[in-house]
Parts: C-alpha cells; sequence; structure tokens
C-alpha cells in the first residue's frame, strides 16, 4: 500500500532520495476523512501547530513555510506526527511532540511517566545511577497476580477509560485496567506502588482484569494506529517476579531496568513477537527464502500484495508446536498467532496457536507465487589432482525446466556414489531407477537434461524385475550433485535456486519428484513419501507456492529400529496441478473424475451468509451440519477467498532458533503457504555498575546459546554508564572492547555532556572552566 500511495501521490521529492516518498507514507502520513495527508498537507499542518505553539509573526511563518517547500528544514519527526493536531491540543499530550525524553528515576511516578511517554512515541531515558534509585522504597509486599477476563470482551459503549483499583480486603486487591493511554499507565503503576504499600498484608493477591482494553486492530481515533495490547496479560505476573525477588529490600540497577523495559515491550507494537521456526519458508517478491535468511527491505506476501519487511528480530530458542491439519503441518510457538476463516465472505479473526480450536480454518495461499530466473551453482570440479585423466569435465548449463526436472527426480529416486574403490582410485556416478512401464519417455527426458551438461547414462534391465536403471558414469557430475543436490544418508535439502526460481522452475521440480516416486492414479494422487521430515516440508511450501495446498500423512514402521515415513498426497486442485506441473512430467494429468475429499467451508459458517436457496443455486445440497466443498464454492460464487485448511489440533513439539518480522501496513504474511501475523530508550548508570547486557547470551547444557526469558527485556534498549569523573585512557578502550564484543559499553563523562547541552550558556572560557 505504502509503494502505492508514494506513486499515485507523487511529493516531488529530489531524485536524490528515491526512498523519500515511501518513508513519508509509512511514517508521518496520517490518515483522514479524505484519506492520506499528502507531503503539502502535512507541512502546512507541523506549520499551523509551530505558529501557534510559538505565537510566531506572519514573517516567521512565511519563512518556515519556504524553508519546508524547499526541504532546507524540518521539525523533529513526532512534530511532523503530532505537530497541528488535535491530540496534540490536550496538554496531557505534548510530550508526544518530543522526540526524545529523560527522568531521574527517585520514585514509582517515574517508572509511570517513562511508561506513558513511550505509548506517545517518545524515546525514554532514564537514570538509574544508585543516588537516585536509592530513593526508591523498600520492596515489603509479595504479589500474587491473576489475570482473570478477556481483553476487549467489554462493548465500546461500557467500556471505562480510567483504571480503578479496588482493595477488598488488606490480603485482596483487584486492578480493572482502563481503555485508554492513562489506563494503562494507572495499571502499571499501581502494581508497582502495592509492591511497597505500607497499609497492606505483605502477602496480597491482585487479579487483574483486562476486559476493558480494547482488542488488537482496533483504531487509535486521537494519536493515529491501532491498539496492539496481545501483551498486556503478560506484563503484570512479569512485573510481581521482579518485584519479589527483591521482598525486604531496595531495588537494584538490573532490577529497575528490567521494569522499565517489561513495559516498554508491552507498549511498542514492534516488540511484541511471536515467532516461527528458523527454517519456515516465507513467500516473497524472490520466492521462497527461510525466515533466518530474510533481510529488512525484503517483499513479502500480503493479502495486500507485496509489502516491504522493516525489521527482523532472532528470538534464540524456544518450543515450536506442529499444527496438525487436513492439509500440511506448519509449525510456530504457541503464542504466535494464523489467520482463521470466520466467515463464507473471506473475513478471518487472528487465533494464538495455543487458542486454535478443532475444525478451525487456517488460510492457505492460493496465489501463484512468481519468483525469479535463477541460475545454477559454478562448477567447482575444474580443479584435479596433477595425474587425474579419467575425470571427463562437464559443462553447467542454464536452470531450464528439464534441468529442474532432473534435480526433482534425483531428490524423488536418484543415488549419488562418490569415493574410492580398493585400489584408491575415485570413483563417481549418478544413478536413477524407474518403473518399466515408463522407462522409455523417462530415458528421452533424461538423456535431455544429461546433454546440457555433457554427459550421457546408461540404462540398465534386470530379469524378473519390473525396474529400469539409468547410470551416468561421471565422476565430475556425481561431485557437483553430491555438493549441491544429493547426499547418501543425509536429509534432503531443496536448493535455493528451485525454491527462488520462477514459476516453471518450481513446477518441473515437482514434476521430478512426481516421475520418480508419485502417484497419478492414487486416491489421492501421490507425489512423494521419504523418511526426512524437513525435505517433506519443504516440497509442501514449493507446493503452496504455486497455489496448491497439499495434504500429509505419516506411516508408521512395523520395525521401532526404522523411521517413519512422511508422505504428500493432492487431494485437490488437479486442474491447477495439470495446468502448471503435468507439462513437465512424463507421468501425464491427475484424473479429474476421480472423487476427491479436498478442503472444505463448514455448513453452519455458509448458513450464516447464504439461504438454503441461495445455496442451492450454487450447486450445495444438504444441511448445515454438511461440509461444503471450497473448490466448488469458488467457482460458484463471486467470493475470492484462501484455501480453508483444517487443523485438527497440536502435534509434536522441538526446541528450535526462532525469528520473526515486522511487515510494513500489513503487519502479516504468507510463511510456508499459510497466512500468518507478524510489531529504543536509553538507560543510563553509575561508572561501576556491571554491565548488564554482557553475559545475556549464555549456553545450555548443550552448548546452545540463549537468553533468560527473565532477562529478555533488557534488549529494549542502550545501556551508557555515566562517569563523574574524567575517563581515564584505559576506560575508553575497555568500553570500545566490550561495545565490539558484547555490544554493550557506551560511557559517557556527565560534566562534558552537561557542558554540550549549555553550550549556548557557557560562552566564555571563565563559565567553561568548571566544566
Amino acid at each position: 500500500m505504502v509503494r502505492e500511495l508514494a506513486r499515485k501521490q507523487s511529493t516531488n521529492f529530489p531524485e536524490t532520495a528515491p526512498v523519500a516518498n515511501p518513508v513519508f507514507f509509512r511514517t508521518y502520513s496520517r490518515r483522514t476523512e479524505e484519506g492520506r495527508e499528502t507531503w503539502e498537507q502535512v507541512r502546512d499542518r507541523c506549520i499551523s501547530g509551530l505558529v501557534k505553539l510559538g505565537q510566531l509573526t506572519r514573517e516567521e511563518a512565511q519563512l518556515l513555510e519556504t524553508t519546508m517547500t524547499q526541504l532546507k528544514s524540518l521539525p523533529a519527526g513526532r512534530w511532523l506526527w503530532v505537530g497541528g493536531t488535535q491530540w496534540l491540543e490536550n496538554p496531557n499530550n505534548y510530550s508526544g511532540a518530543y522526540n526524545c525524553t529523560s527522568t531521574n528515576v527517585v520514585d514509582w511516578r517515574a517508572f509511570g511517566l517513562m511508561m506513558d511517554l513511550a505509548m506517545m512515541g517518545c524515546g525514554t531515558g532514564a537514570v538509574l545511577e544508585e543516588n537516585y534509585i536509592n530513593q526508591l522504597p523498600t520492596i515489603r509486599n509479595h504479589l500474587q497476580v491473576a489475570v482473570r477476563g478477556e481483553i476487549g470482551t467489554v462493548l465500546p459503549e461500557a467500556r471505562q477509560e480510567e483504571t480503578t483499583v479496588t482493595i477488598t480486603s488488606p490480603q485482596s486487591v483487584k486492578i480493572c485496567i482502563g481503555d485508554s493511554r492513562q489506563g494503562w499507565v494507572q495499571s502499571y503503576q499501581a502494581l508497582l506502588e502495592l509492591a511497597s504499600q505500607e497499609d497492606l498484608a505483605t502477602e496480597i493477591n491482585v487479579e487483574i482484569d483486562p476486559s476493558h482494553v480494547r482488542p488488537a486492530g482496533e483504531r487509535l481515533k486521537g494519536f493515529g494506529g491501532v491498539a496492539n495490547p496481545i501483551k498486556i496479560p503478560e506484563l503484570y505476573p512479569r512485573l510481581a517476579k521482579i518485584l519479589n525477588r527483591a521482598q525486604g529490600r531496595k531495588l537494584n540497577a538490573e532490577e529497575c531496568c528490567l521494569l522499565i523495559d517489561e513495559a516498554a515491550a508491552t507498549v511498542v507494537a514492534g516488540n511484541i513477537r511471536r515467532c516461527l521456526p528458523e527454517n519456515a519458508l516465507v513467500h516473497t517478491a524472490r520466492g521462497l527464502i527461510t525466515i533466518k535468511d530474510i533481510e529488512v527491505g525484503e517483499l513479502v506476501q500480503t493479502p495486500l500484495g507485496f509489502r516491504k519487511v522493516v525489521d527482523k528480530f532472532d528470538q534464540g530458542m524456544q518450543e515450536v508446536y506442529e499444527l496438525n491439519t487436513n492439509g500440511t503441518i506448519p509449525r510456530a510457538t504457541l503464542n504466535h498467532r494464523y489467520a482463521v476463516l470466520s466467515n463464507a465472505t473471506g473475513d478471518y479473526a487472528w487465533k494464538k496457536v495455543s487458542e486454535l480450536d478443532p475444525e478451525d480454518r487456517l488460510l492457505h495461499n492460493q496465489t501463484v507465487l512468481s519468483g525469479l530466473p535463477t541460475t545454477l551453482p559454478q562448477d567447482f570440479t575444474e580443479q584435479r589432482p596433477e595425474k587425474s585423466r579419467n575425470a571427463k569435465a562437464i559443462t553447467i548449463p542454464e536452470l531450464t525446466p528439464d534441468i529442474a526436472w532432473l534435480i526433482g527426480f534425483t531428490h524423488g529416486d536418484g543415488y549419488v556414489s562418490l569415493g574410492r574403490n580398493k585400489h584408491n582410485k575415485p570413483y563417481g556416478s549418478v544413478t536413477w531407477a524407474t518403473d518399466e512401464t515408463i522407462a522409455d519417455e523417462i530415458e528421452l527426458k533424461l538423456g535431455r537434461a544429461l546433454a546440457q551438461f555433457g554427459v550421457t547414462a546408461k540404462r540398465q534391465t534386470f530379469e524378473k524385475e519390473n525396474t529400469n536403471r539409468f547410470i551416468c558414469s561421471s565422476i565430475r557430475l556425481a561431485e557437483y550433485f553430491y555438493h549441491y543436490i544429493k547426499q547418501p544418508k543425509t536429509s534432503i535439502q531443496i536448493p535455493e535456486f528451485i525454491l527462488q526460481g520462477s514459476i516453471e522452475t518450481r513446477a518441473a521440480y515437482l514434476a521430478g519428484l512426481m516421475d520418480s516416486d508419485g502417484a497419478v492414479n492414487n486416491r489421492p494422487p501421490h507425489l512423494v513419501t521419504t523418511v526426512y521430515q524437513g525435505f517433506i516440508r519443504q516440497v509442501c511450501a514449493v507446493l503452496s507456492s504455486l497455489g496448491i495446498a497439499g495434504r500429509i500423512s505419516t506411516t508408521s514402521p512395523q520395525n521401532p529400529n526404522w523411521q517413519p515415513k512422511w508422505n504428500l498426497t493432492l487431494p485437490a486442485f488437479k486442474r491447477e496441478y495439470n495446468r502448471l506441473i503435468a507439462p513437465y512430467s512424463v507421468k501425464g494429468n491427475l484424473k479429474i473424475g476421480l472423487k476427491m475429499y479436498g478442503f472444505t467451508l463448514p455448513g453452519e459458517m455458509m448458513r450464516e451468509t447464504y439461504t438454503y436457496s441461495e445455496m442451492q443455486g450454487m450447486g450445495f445440497q444438504g444441511t448445515r451440519k454438511i461440509d461444503y466443498n471450497y473448490e466448488r464454492y469458488a467457482c460458484e460464487s463471486e467470493t475470492e477467498m484462501d484455501i480453508p485448511v483444517s487443523f485438527k489440533g497440536l502435534g509434536s513439539v522441538d526446541v528450535v532458533q526462532t525469528y520473526d518480522i515486522e511487515v510494513e501496513d500489513a503487519h502479516c504474511f504468507y510463511c510456508d503457504g499459510y497466512l500468518t501475523h507478524n510489531s529504543a530508550g536509553i538507560r543510563q548508570f553509575d561508572s561501576t555498575s556491571p554491565l548488564l547486557k554482557q553475559n545475556l547470551w549464555k549456553p545450555d547444557e548443550n552448548g546452545n546459546w540463549h537468553i533468560d526469558p527473565e532477562r529478555d527485556a533488557l534488549r529494549m534498549a542502550n545501556h551508557t554508564r555515566v562517569y563523574h569523573r574524567k575517563p581515564s585512557l584505559e576506560d575508553c578502550v575497555e568500553a570500545v572492547r566490550s561495545q565490539f564484543y558484547s555490544g554493550e559499553g557506551a560511557i559517557q563523562y556527565a560534566p562534558e555532556a552537561i557542558a554540550r547541552g549549555n553550550a549556548d550558556l557557557l560562552d566564555n572560557e571563565e563559565k567553561d572552566k568548571p566544566f
């Protein structure tokens, strides 16, 4: 959407600033009843606000207009967003016009102030030196927090804006969070105050009621943007845990920092992260890319078209769960959200993995991803031993559909043999097996592909067997395939040049799998079977990128020492398969007439949208208890929707490296075929304070590095140690070394900072000398 606005509403920014348009529409152009603001409207709004604030003369206003029009001067970024708005007219909101703020942490109000500032978009600075935080009260009480109620269950007209704190007894307190910025801040500060309140018991049960808080996605009318309270229920128990550790004493600098950063993690939508496993494949303008390799600026597929990735987050090692469906099996953390079909017109709601109910319909991509032309890797086999004479050179061809088919065929039923014989002489070959009934067609197709490498294969037949074998005895081809395509007893990985390839490349690759291991006449048609779970997931994603949802099933072995097998079948979308994949396959088309049990819409959902007569007009029969075929619905109705895949339950769990991304405008993206959701301050310490982030990452007993979840919020801000004496050369060198190794170590010489901040007042040497 931002790119489209940037094209339609050109602001005539200089050609030397090619990203000015999208940055302007993403960050500073507000939504109005007439649409998005133009640059001229933002300029005029900002100037009118400055004129009113500073009581400027006509000449001063004219000077501002001239320099802003000529792009010679601009106000602060926060002013570009809120300057001249009605929201800023409220005295409680004036701080929202500042880019940066700072405060000394001496009481609970300082914590509330920083949360308030963060919610207005200000960068928050907290001075946590000992002479300040020692003024905080001692932690007297132990808090037992329970969150009761669901966000957004109170209707808008009945919501309370202010937080209420009800003390029902010395041991019992209820906090009802108000639906406003002030309401959030009041509830946060109230919990902190309970920890030191002297007229209560030392053991307090605290009930948190979030039901008045507006749900995620609801518009914030004054400030702009949308609500994102998803982390509110997690905030209060985490705060209590930090406070309880300090019972009987005062908070230390790390605990103060954590209290601030936990609030910041809740406020900043960009920090509220659900996570996906590192090898999850994201649908992008460049094809399928693992989320661990996604870069900021990448264009990813969303329901609004391609949108830019504006941030990426390494979330460390976490538990991810399989989502068992009647389709494929994505994986995510329990708090990650997926789109769930909410009605027969294609609308959807967001649900956490932990909240999914059996028969919820996840939404699977039905758009064909274009991808890009890709190439095979360069030939590394040219370097040979000096006395080697038996390795004929190969040619690395263009990545044609024939070559993509060959790679798929190799993954399905190929074997790469490479090594040395008993005489220590090198050998190498690539072997393929096929059914005798299609061996002639395979021989032609295989020969055509191998000819592009400059090699051939010999055909072998066996008496009383219906299997033919093709052997290419090329050491160099074997080396090349061993390195890039397939290795014995090793999980198969689909190469990036296939995952990110063109439609033809991906379709031909799948055709190769079908010709090696598939069965077009099965019910449902069978594409591939493998013992490698990671490989079957990748194949599913390639199929998804062509707008086809497959179905995974498992076959348990009779022998307990054998591995289970993963089967991928095609329960629907025969026409799409025949149009995109079958043209490259020897086995040909799927038979349309076979009975198929594909993907469906619930009859109850259909009945909420249509009358029985309308449903009969679309060819549906039966009652509301009958599910309706999605493919027929897509043909008969005028509704466009993604493929509804039925959720069955949670499967196995694994601990893996996880990532998440923030997507501009859409705030969601397609990953592994499914529509999934994706959202700094400064802390100052004494020069003698320990470096809190230096040991943030630690290895577990297995050597896997992770961040303690209790301290993860420390990543929310930059940390600076303040020197009230002049730092030595050794201090500065150590600070630089620490910054290099751990990312933390910034130092500040307080007198110099004061002098710089007051340079206009220190206008002679005598005044400057004390600093």
